[in-house]
């Protein structure tokens, strides 16, 4: 108080200035001259930089104004990662008369302009649609936090699923939902971190979905890469070889099956003799290790037992002998002798052998296809790369 009234101690003559004044009581240093220089500012402070960049402002920016949102406390439900989340991208599908609206439909033999055209031939659909929704883009404007809080609180959901994931877009400005945490080796391009919830909702992944589509089936599935995804093949009763191999399965509750890592039943068995092999995103052998499977035995079950169908006699018996000459997609006879079953010829898509080199060397995998209208239309320039067979 003496000091910021300059010793009189009367309320009336306090003064801040006289607080802050030191030394010889001179006014205030003189400023360097900076012209017009700025100060320098934090990249993380900037303004095409912030903190609501990476966690979103203190209050929701709407007409509405709900008020305060800690957005903070949201991100503690995630656990991120620069894993990518597993996204199908197939285009349906259409014949071109329909497409087009052409005379004739699928049967259309010429254009509206009287060009020769094929009415019958697959094409993409116009404008695209999606086979699959895996994801769902939305508008942001208050950085991952807010995209937390949409995807933790449902405001948006995937397609009727829950949301069980997010990733915020390049551009910072869109917020990708997924409803699935499987994992993928495909990013797509995107750069940012994923958030997947601590605690999912069901359905939580591709591979449990996949699971309880197929579980009531009538047919075994199997898949040539892990965790359910690539080249699919739907068997029924009986012996089959797989082409390109197998790495994952997934075997109805009415079904058993035992596999095989060698053509024609051959090699070593995967899978109990009684029961028969588990549905499994991974193939694993009886030493620990991932395995393939390469032919398989399919039996049902019923009333806790297998019943395996017999296998042709003829072709069992040259196998044996070391001739090697089984052949399996022509087999099996029904326990009672009365209806034959007649096993399912495996199709694939595979490269097309006049051209082995086009696909690989231009990093194209047929075996990915698995719809025989798309795996006709790869081509490599002039060149079928891809064929159904």
């Amino acid at each position: 108080m003496y000091k910021c009234t300059d010793g009189t101690m009367n309320a009336s003559d306090f003064s801040f200035k006289d607080c802050f004044s030191f030394g010889d009581g001179s006014d205030d240093k003189p400023q360097e001259n900076k012209g017009d220089t700025e100060p320098t500012v934090s990249p993380l402070l900037s303004d095409d930089f912030s903190m609501g960049n990476l966690i979103g402002s203190g209050s929701i920016d709407n007409e509405d104004d709900e008020g305060e949102v800690d957005y903070g406390t949201y991100m503690d439900y995630y656990k991120s990662s620069t894993t990518a989340v597993r996204a199908r991208e197939e285009i349906m599908q259409v014949c071109l008369g329909i497409r087009d609206n052409l005379p004739g439909g699928c049967g259309a033999d010429e254009d509206l302009d009287g060009n020769p055209v094929d009415g019958d031939q697959p094409v993409d659909s116009d404008p695209p649609i999606k086979v699959h929704t895996d994801y769902l883009d939305v508008d942001v404007k208050n950085g991952v936090g807010e995209c937390a809080k949409i995807c933790y609180d449902q405001d948006e959901t995937i397609d009727g699923k829950a949301c069980n994931a997010f990733q915020m877009n390049n551009d910072n400005k869109k917020c990708r939902l997924f409803w699935s945490q499987s994992e993928s080796e495909i990013n797509g391009g995107r750069t940012n971190k994923v958030y997947r919830l601590k605690n999912p909702r069901s359905p939580s992944d591709h591979e449990s979905q996949l699971e309880s589509d197929y579980y009531d089936g009538s047919s075994v599935v199997t898949f040539r890469k892990k965790n359910y995804v690539g080249e699919k093949n739907e068997l029924g009763l009986g012996q089959h070889n797989i082409p390109n191999g197998a790495k994952s399965i997934i075997i109805p509750q009415d079904k058993c099956v035992l596999g095989f890592n060698a053509q024609n039943l051959g090699g070593e068995r995967l899978g109990s003799a009684y029961f028969g092999m588990d549905t499994s995103r991974t193939i694993i052998n009886e030493s620990g290790s991932e395995d393939t499977i390469q032919s398989i035995d399919i039996g049902s079950w019923a009333d806790g037992m297998c019943t395996w169908y017999p296998r042709d006699a003829e072709a069992a018996e040259q196998h044996h002998e070391g001739r090697n000459t089984a052949t399996l997609d022509t087999v099996a006879q029904t326990t009672d002798g009365t209806s034959p079953v007649a096993a399912a010829t495996v199709q694939s898509c595979t490269n097309n052998s006049p051209f082995p080199m086009a696909c690989s060397t231009s990093s194209i995998d047929c075996s990915d296809y698995t719809d025989q209208a798309i795996c006709e239309q790869i081509v490599l320039g002039p060149d079928k790369c891809c064929t159904w067979r």
